[in-house]
């Protein structure tokens, strides 16, 4: 019997990131320069949240 391990995703919200997110590749490579592996825009006011596997 396999163990199967679950991957958990936290998400911050970047930092750096000015304005409002409309690229999901432009939050990304933000997020990069903070140390995680990736982002997205999310909500109603178009923030850039970075994601990382904690």
């Amino acid at each position: 019997i396999g163990m199967i391990a679950e991957a958990r995703t936290c998400e911050s919200q970047s930092r750096r990131f000015k304005g409002l997110c409309f690229s999901k590749s432009n939050c990304g490579s933000v997020c990069h320069t903070e140390g995680f592996s990736g982002g997205h825009c999310r909500g109603f006011r178009r923030r850039c949240f970075c994601t990382r596997h904690c």
